[in-house]
């Protein structure tokens, strides 16, 4: 079981980077788009598949903000990049 709070939805830039600011707080950050049934949990406790199914949901509620950068909104906030400013 994460330490992370997950979300049902994120339907903001704040509260998505409340929800990575939280996973990097509780050292379950990963790399935002990659499938989180394919991360390697290795240094933390591995999340139950359910919870892994919803790390992906709220990935894409991130990924579908209309603020997040696109390749149609190229000065769009970038989830990566707030990531690294994070760790």
């Amino acid at each position: 079981m994460m330490n992370t709070r997950l979300p049902i939805k994120i339907e903001t830039i704040e509260g998505a980077k409340q929800f990575l600011t939280e996973l990097n707080n509780n050292d379950e950050i990963y790399h935002p788009e990659d499938d989180a049934h394919d991360v390697d949990w290795t240094n933390t406790i591995e999340p139950t598949n359910e919870e892994k199914d919803q790390l992906n949901k709220l990935m894409d509620d991130i990924y579908n903000l209309p603020e997040v950068w696109s390749p149609t909104n190229p000065k769009g906030w970038d989830p990566c990049c707030y990531v690294l400013t994070l760790i």
